[in-house]
């Protein structure tokens, strides 16, 4: 009887159409599952909002910027956007207003395993970046801004470049003496122009250069002392290198898991126009 119930279920199987649905379904969910095994997670974004974080880096800088700087930009945006889904999956605070803490926060976690350069190691960065730690030339002066931005007395232009005292200087014409310590060209430059800066650092030590005019009156600077630049030595400033160190490989391990996440994404940005 046995051989004959056998036949007769199975053809009874494949006539009933619920076993066909499942059937359909089962394989339609192993096709899926194959088909879905690699795929990147979807993400749109909008580009009102990518425009509008272009303007304001335009009103920013005070300028357009570049196709080249809009597409670092809009990569930017991009980075940020998936590094916040990535910290929401890991649990992480959602708040709209602060987006970018919690990417910063995703980049602390991916690069949460930074390990101390040894020795070979910093000794090789310290080695390739001497540059970086050479100090600049840097000058000690005394100013004098004279109150009357007219021209002075040609007696007393004489003594500014025998380089008189300044208290003998301030007592022919009204002003104020004050110290400029430990200034490179760059800092004079800031606070004067480079055209003057580099009268400054040309001069010798004594006679005052000037003047330099300004709201304040003119002023005048007398070199004192000069301190030539200088490469410190890696014991000098081993904090500092090491720190450096870290910093870089923190970078570079941080860029490789973030170009990893991207690999997973598909990223749409939705246009208006």
């Amino acid at each position: 009887m046995s051989e004959n119930i056998h036949p007769i279920t199975t053809k009874w199987l494949l006539r009933e159409p619920l076993v066909h649905f499942f059937l359909i379904a089962l394989i339609i969910f192993v096709i899926y599952g194959f088909s879905n095994r690699n795929r990147s997670t979807f993400l749109e974004l909008d580009q009102t909002e990518i425009d509008g974080r272009l303007f304001m880096q335009e009103m920013a800088t005070g300028q357009a910027i570049s196709e080249e700087q809009r597409d670092y930009f809009i990569a930017a945006f991009v980075e940020e956007q998936i590094l916040v889904q990535e910290a929401l999956k890991l649990g992480l605070d959602d708040d709209a207003r602060i987006h970018d803490i919690l990417a910063q926060k995703m980049r602390h976690v991916l690069s949460g395993d930074i390990i101390q350069p040894n020795e070979a190691e910093l000794e090789a960065f310290y080695r390739t970046n001497l540059e970086r730690y050479r100090t600049l030339p840097t000058l000690d002066t005394d100013e004098i801004v004279f109150n009357s931005k007219d021209s002075l007395p040609e007696e007393l232009l004489e003594q500014l470049a025998a380089g008189m005292d300044a208290e003998s200087l301030l007592s022919q014409s009204p002003g104020n003496l004050a110290p400029l310590p430990n200034v490179n060209r760059l800092d004079l430059s800031n606070i004067f122009d480079v055209a003057f800066s580099d009268q400054v650092f040309g001069a010798d030590i004594g006679p005052w250069q000037g003047p330099f005019l300004s709201n304040r009156g003119q002023h005048w600077l007398q070199v004192k002392s000069k301190t030539e630049s200088k490469l410190p030595l890696l014991g000098e400033i081993r904090d500092r290198v090491r720190l450096e160190w870290i910093n870089m490989e923190e970078e570079q391990r941080l860029q490789t898991e973030i170009e990893k996440l991207w690999k997973q994404y598909t990223v749409r940005i939705i246009d208006d126009d």
